[in-house]
């Protein structure tokens, strides 16, 4: 059952990209927003691979920063399509998070579902729910 809205955020998708030798296409994107209700800036990459339909399967790896200093590391995977010119598409997939943070510390036992809308410029915005 989908829960609780634990992420929040908007930002830039597509920052750096390059296609890998094996065909898969690495990008790397930053985010601002509410995790848990905490300010924090996100840095990620993901690793995609186009599939024949046109939609794509991807793993992404990253961390979320608070302004007090502390982080949490997560790591997703999912699926996208393309829904429009550009970068335009949508996005769904799920993460787990670590961290050693007290004030973060339910983020250990949650998988987060998430959603993201990117914009024709790479713009995006992006939720997660606690999975319960």
């Amino acid at each position: 059952m989908i829960g609780d809205l634990i992420y929040d955020a908007t930002g830039q998708s597509g920052l750096n990209t390059r296609v890998l030798p094996d065909g898969r296409v690495e990008q790397s994107f930053q985010h601002t927003g509410k995790f848990w209700g905490e300010q924090v800036r996100e840095i990620a990459t993901a690793v995609s691979m186009w599939r024949p339909d046109g939609s794509f399967s991807f793993e992404v790896n990253g961390y979320f920063f608070t302004k007090g200093g502390e982080s949490v590391s997560f790591k997703g995977q999912g699926v996208g399509w393309p829904t429009g010119a550009g970068w335009k598409a949508s996005i769904r997939g799920a993460a787990q998070y670590w961290t050693s943070s007290q004030k973060l510390a339910p983020a250990n036992k949650t998988i987060g579902a998430f959603e993201v809308e990117v914009n024709e410029d790479g713009t995006d915005h992006v939720k997660a729910w606690a999975w319960k």
